[in-house]
């Protein structure tokens, strides 16, 4: 395996055991003030609306030629996507049983995009302790 890969593989199940903590920090929020199944529901929706958020972007933009599809992912995936994407975490909230609040149901939304924006932000700094780490174990 080539260094580089490994210094991916090692980020990835570093950011997915992080993902873990924050999910289970969140959940232990939700269930202290007795919303913890609304929560489950609402996590739980996550996945297909991220296929949604990826479908509206994508199938439009796959279906144009030219350079008139990178517009027109660009404008989908900056507008309409997160409007879909926090609008089936919303509606998911209102139908659970205890309804969540907006504020509740949106952040579960933002949760996993705000731990994307940190571990873009942090990747360069841990980039450097990756492959000190790698080298010390000998991969080369």
């Amino acid at each position: 395996m080539h260094p580089f890969h490994a210094m991916l593989v090692l980020f990835a199940a570093a950011a997915l055991v992080g993902f873990g903590y924050v999910i289970r920090w969140e959940r232990r929020r939700y269930v202290a003030r007795d919303l913890g199944d609304a929560w489950f529901k609402v996590r739980l929706s996550s996945i297909p609306a991220a296929l949604l958020a990826a479908g509206v972007a994508l199938i439009p933009a796959l279906a144009t030629s030219g350079m008139e599809a990178l517009a027109i992912f660009y404008l989908l995936l900056l507008v309409a996507a997160p409007i879909l994407w926090f609008g089936v975490h919303w509606a998911v909230g209102r139908l659970a049983r205890p309804p969540l609040a907006f504020a509740d149901s949106a952040r579960i939304a933002a949760s996993p995009l705000v731990y994307a924006l940190v571990l873009a932000a942090i990747a360069p700094t841990l980039q450097s302790i990756a492959w000190t780490l790698l080298r010390s174990l000998g991969v080369k």
